[in-house]
């Protein structure tokens, strides 16, 4: 036995006295709680330990006592504190060093060190360690600890998944407030520019169906397209987009075909038949999946292409009339010999035109007669000042001009021939320049028909 202890239990023989002259350096606090230390039977030496079981000595036992009546049947009597310490640890996966921290063993009560303090802050010390430890026991008090440490546990879980579960929601609240509020914002700043994107659009084309383009809004389509890229991210854009890339295909295809001729042959939507195609243009056709639009080019292309082939037949045609010139040159005197009326039969046989409409001559050109919706009459065509040949007023100028339009012929580069009288009513044959037989008119009524697929099947007689 140390000589520490032997001092303390001889000391606790004694009987314990409050010293007159300590008491007057203490207040009036002080002076009391060190006469409840002295009726304690607390000793100088004591540690902080020692002073806290002697002044609660009856409340320990108190407790003692009703923990082995609550949890006799739990408590194991030849169970140590060191096997209760183990078994807590493996049930709660806490780590040794928070248990060590957390419970004191106090079997070997006499190894605790406390170091000594001043009278006040000792003091001090002992009321903090009644907070903390409300009761101390060796076996006794096992259960109630364990219950204790589950529920410490218990509430730690309950706190963190409700501070969890409070933090999820403001998170999310907040997330879906600032989603809202730009979301709001975005759509305010976006409206002005879909209007004016939409504004612009619609000014390109000539009418509400879209069926046409105004050749002066061609330059502006750059403008349209900065607005486009404004609305890039925004729900609007794909709509834009689609719109501006039709736009867009549209004037290429017109630019295209107006750059084949020598000045734009659509004009706001309207076909110019009287534009001339250069003499290196190319023609392919061209598809913008506007209906309208594309009916336009189509006339456009036709309209170029049978100018390219009417060309090539003027100049195959020159050259033939050069040599048959030569030709009735070298053979004048024969030709002077002539009766008159061979020559009249001659012109009848290969009808030339009349010059009152307009049009090429046949002359020296392969037509193809055979082709012809009505027979060719030779004794009709000869009765040339027969009244039936006559064109009633404007049939023939519509025709034509419905010819131009479908690019069926350019300008007045077409042959126009007498083939027959039919009824009173006199037909002729419409070709192009090279003979090509397009189709045959009724010059009393307009009506005229081809051979083409899909076309009526019988005439007006």
């Amino acid at each position: 036995m140390t000589k520490k202890r032997r001092d303390r239990h001889k000391n606790e023989g004694q009987e314990p006295r409050f010293d007159f002259d300590e008491a007057k350096e203490l207040t009036v606090g002080q002076a009391i709680r060190k006469n409840e230390e002295v009726e304690a039977g607390v000793l100088p030496e004591d540690s902080i330990l020692d002073k806290y079981l002697k002044q609660h000595k009856d409340e320990i036992e108190a407790d003692k006592f009703a923990t082995r009546q609550y949890k006799k049947e739990e408590l194991v009597e030849t169970q140590s504190l060191d096997d209760l310490i183990q078994e807590i640890r493996e049930e709660t996966a806490v780590e040794p060093t928070i248990v060590e921290n957390d419970f004191i063993q106090f079997d070997d009560l006499e190894s605790t060190q406390v170091t000594e303090t001043p009278f006040d802050e000792e003091f001090d010390t002992e009321e903090a360690v009644e907070t903390e430890y409300p009761m101390v026991d060796s076996e006794d008090g096992k259960s109630v600890k364990k219950q204790i440490l589950y529920g410490l546990l218990a509430a730690l879980g309950i706190l963190i998944i409700g501070t969890g579960y409070y933090v999820y929601r403001q998170v999310t609240r907040s997330t879906q407030e600032i989603q809202t509020a730009q979301s709001s914002s975005s759509e305010q700043n976006v409206q002005p520019i879909l209007e004016d994107f939409n504004s612009q659009y619609d000014a390109f084309y000539t009418d509400s169906n879209k069926t046409a383009l105004k050749n002066s809004q061609f330059e502006k389509l750059p403008q349209l397209k900065a607005l486009l890229d404004k609305l890039e991210g925004t729900r609007e854009h794909t709509l834009a987009k689609s719109k501006y890339d039709s736009l867009e295909t549209q004037i290429k295809a017109i630019q295209e075909v107006n750059a084949q001729f020598e000045k734009p042959a659509i004009v706001d939507g309207v076909l110019d038949t009287s534009v001339k195609a250069k003499s290196n243009a190319k023609f392919t056709d061209i598809k913008t999946g506007n209906t309208e639009i594309d009916k336009v080019l189509d006339k456009a292309i036709s309209l170029g292409k049978s100018q390219q082939t009417s060309t090539s037949s003027s100049s195959s045609g020159q050259t033939s009339s050069s040599s048959q010139a030569s030709s009735n040159s070298s053979t004048d005197s024969t030709t002077s010999n002539a009766s008159p009326s061979s020559s009249a039969s001659s012109n009848n046989s290969v009808s030339a035109r009349d010059d009152s409409y307009g049009g090429l001559s046949s002359s020296g050109v392969n037509l193809q007669r055979a082709s012809s919706r009505v027979p060719f009459n030779q004794s009709a065509v000869d009765d040339s000042n027969n009244s039936a040949w006559d064109f009633a007023d404007g049939v023939l100028e519509q025709i034509l001009a419905t010819s131009r339009s479908r690019g069926y012929i350019t300008g007045n580069q077409y042959i126009l021939e007498r083939v027959n009288i039919v009824n009173g009513n006199g037909y002729y044959n419409l070709y192009k320049p090279d003979g090509t037989y397009l189709f045959t008119l009724n010059c009393k009524t307009g009506y005229f028909v081809g051979n083409g697929s899909g076309h009526a099947d019988d005439l007006d007689y």
